[in-house]
């Protein structure tokens, strides 16, 4: 008798490590912490952190640090990295707000001017990245602190007001109770995100070529043009989060891009340790930008002092980053089950229907995963 599962017995035994309580512990482990944190906040601050008004200052305050954290996604998920993002989008709503307050632009036009140059500013990333071969963070750290300095000398480091009230109007609209359009602006996003990465082809593209991209080129994946697109669409989105946080703020500092690049890639990263263990995902990335914005709200609310929040932020994003490399070069429960004669032959055991990801002797890509 044959030894090998059928098909029946692989889907029973996968459902069967679905429902692991360690599994799940692993899935959605910073769900529980998330959690436990809003209600040790809750204990401790009774009449002030469960409140409505906290709710909405909390979900409000976040729409531009979730707009960054998951355009970030898009070139991690691609193996490159994309540290301009905060500087894209102070710089473009630095843009609309001159053009519309000194400029006499109609809001519209300013919006897609921004847009278009953020989009210049994706491109210009690719080219030395994709097109020359320069590592990325090398890169788009240079292009973070040159288009800093851009924006100041146009403004002069000076802050824009003369908003058109239109935006204010776009961002601030109160559309479920007390919750502004912007926070709708941020889930949409996410939503959109979170089909293209997980629906698409493009989504699937993304992740052979961050995962082994000498296999993507052999499988005829058109690897330039994918990374190129993930920068360009970084830069667009961080661009619409410029224009959502010109319209919530109704101004713009110029000298303030600085204040917005931490948290997003500490919650891009503390996505990877959940929901998809491993992988840059947009749930995975909801949850980290709400559980750093709960810990920075509950520690505000104790009153303690403003520097303790950076460290806070800080801290988490090495912790982030060390667990995800740690996951990225292996998991734990592999790792045990290799002491296992069984598990230590099943795992070991050659395998003709798939090949173990990330090498160079991979299987050809599905072809729903190719260019047309």
């Amino acid at each position: 008798m044959s030894s090998q599962a059928t098909p029946a017995q692989l889907g029973g035994r996968r459902h069967a490590r679905a429902l692991n309580p360690r599994t799940l512990l692993e899935r959605f482990g910073l769900v529980i912490v998330l959690l436990a944190m809003i209600a040790l906040f809750s204990a401790l601050l009774p009449g002030r952190f469960p409140t409505t008004t906290n709710l909405t200052i909390t979900l409000s305050g976040q729409v531009s640090i979730l707009m960054l954290a998951l355009a970030v996604t898009l070139p991690l998920r691609a193996g490159d990295f994309d540290l301009s993002v905060s500087s894209v989008m102070i710089a473009s709503a630095s843009t609309v707000a001159l053009l519309t307050s000194q400029e006499h632009f109609t809001v519209l036009p300013a919006v897609l001017i921004a847009v278009a140059l953020a989009a210049l500013v994706g491109l210009i990333n690719a080219a030395f990245v994709v097109g020359l071969g320069i590592d990325a963070f090398i890169v788009t750290l240079g292009t973070m602190t040159w288009l800093g300095g851009v924006t100041i000398a146009v403004t002069g480091g000076q802050d824009i007001t003369g908003i058109p009230h239109v935006l204010g109007t776009i961002a601030n609209t109160n559309l479920v109770g007390t919750v502004p359009t912007r926070v709708f602006y941020g889930w949409a996003l996410a939503l959109i995100l979170w089909y293209v990465y997980e629906l698409t082809p493009f989504g699937r593209r993304l992740l052979f070529v961050g995962g082994n991209r000498e296999a993507a080129q052999l499988s005829r994946l058109r690897v330039g043009r994918i990374r190129t697109a993930a920068f360009v669409a970084s830069s667009v989105i961080a661009a619409s989060a410029g224009v959502v946080l010109l319209g919530a703020l109704g101004a713009v500092d110029p000298t303030s891009s600085g204040a917005y690049l931490l948290q997003p890639y500490a919650a891009a990263f503390l996505g990877t340790t959940v929901i998809q263990f491993r992988r840059f995902n947009v749930l995975g990335t909801v949850v980290g930008v709400y559980l750093l914005a709960v810990g920075v709200s509950g520690l505000q609310l104790l009153g303690v002092a403003s520097w303790v929040s950076e460290v806070f932020n800080g801290v988490v994003l090495v912790a982030a980053v060390a667990i995800a490399t740690v996951l990225r070069k292996s998991s734990l429960i592999t790792g045990l089950a290799l002491f296992r004669p069984r598990e230590r032959a099943r795992l070991l055991a050659p395998s003709e229907s798939a090949a173990v990801p990330g090498s160079t002797t991979q299987k050809e890509v599905p072809a729903s995963a190719r260019d047309e």
